[in-house]
């Protein structure tokens, strides 16, 4: 359940990554009639550079948290979440497009974060023989969540609504189930970890 919550749980921070790097450009250009070779020039080079530090960074505090709780890894991926909510909804809230880009940068900063501190958790919580098997699992498990249903949900409520902001503001729903998730898992992860070998030998 642990391994279930965490990959679910991080699927939805990827539904939401994946709808706002596929809506982000189309969604400027229409609602603030920015040119396209501006779009594609600062939101490819600030949606790089975000998902470059936000998996680094992510990455090292996560390690820093699993040094002081097994869990610890999981409060990244929470922040992963929560965190992005204030700058999504000031960025497709805003007229101005300066606004718009830095709020853009920092929400895919802190939704990266989530990436390395999700895969590794999954990676905890196996054996070091199930460690292939369960990396197929957790990005199939958030690829089927994240990329096949993110973009298209905001395309989805956006077409519904005849309004591109309330589809891409919709993500924000996403979270609280993602947190129940996250946080069923925190709860559960170090004892799943601590008789990780015990129910090894019991499956053979």
């Amino acid at each position: 359940p642990a391994f279930i919550c965490t990959a679910l749980g991080y699927g939805l921070v990827s539904l939401g990554a994946y709808a706002l790097a596929f809506w982000s450009a189309p969604y400027a250009e229409t609602v603030l009639k920015l040119p396209k070779a501006e779009l594609a020039f600062v939101l490819g080079g600030s949606g790089a550079l975000s998902g470059f530090l936000g998996v680094i960074l992510g990455g090292r505090i996560s390690d820093w948290r699993r040094g002081h709780n097994p869990a610890g890894r999981l409060l990244v991926v929470m922040f992963g979440i929560v965190a992005p909510i204030i700058p999504i909804w000031i960025g497709f809230t805003t007229e101005d497009s300066t606004v718009f880009y830095v709020m853009n940068f920092l929400a895919g900063l802190f939704a990266s974060a989530a990436l390395g501190a999700a895969a590794a958790t999954t990676q905890d919580l196996v054996l070091p023989r199930m460690r292939g098997t369960a990396t197929a699992a957790f990005f199939l498990a958030t690829t089927l969540v994240g990329l096949a249903l993110g973009p298209y949900m905001v395309g989805q409520i956006s077409e519904l609504t005849g309004s591109m902001r309330t589809g891409v503001l919709s993500l924000i729903a996403v979270a609280p189930i993602s947190l129940v998730l996250l946080i069923y898992a925190y709860r559960t992860l170090p004892q799943a970890e601590a008789t990780l070998e015990e129910r090894a030998r019991t499956a053979v």
